[in-house]
């Protein structure tokens, strides 16, 4: 049984060196129409989401946090790590994930959750 879809959510990608070039460039297109179309999406753009170290020791791709809202903008569930995007078929995942509106990780390929649980062992 699948999560409910919530009322919105938040979507961080990073602008930091190693998430930058062209796969990021689309990604961040394809976030900013999801969050267009979507009736309480925000994209922010900001620095890296894991620090210094966890960068470095992760394959180079673009990164992004997603975190659940209610209509308050309060957070409603766990922030789930994307990452690292290289491709356009994890771009497209990543599109049919949010557009979903379930934000459980588990419906993502596995590829794009490895950092999920690297993030919550740091």
């Amino acid at each position: 049984m699948s999560a409910p879809a919530v009322a919105g959510y938040t979507v961080v990608a990073c602008a930091a060196v190693p998430c930058r070039g062209e796969p990021a460039d689309v990604l961040r297109a394809v976030l900013r129409d999801c969050v267009v179309g979507s009736a309480m999406g925000v994209l922010v753009v900001a620095g890296c989401t894991m620090g210094p170290t966890g960068c470095r020791l992760r394959p180079a791709g673009p990164v992004v946090v997603v975190q659940p809202c209610d209509a308050d903008r309060r957070p409603s569930g766990a922030a789930v790590r994307i990452g690292p995007v290289r491709t356009a078929e994890d771009v497209a995942a990543v599109r049919d994930w949010l557009r979903a509106g379930r934000f459980d990780p588990a419906a993502l390929p596995a590829r794009l959750t490895a950092l999920q649980g690297a993030a919550a062992r740091n």
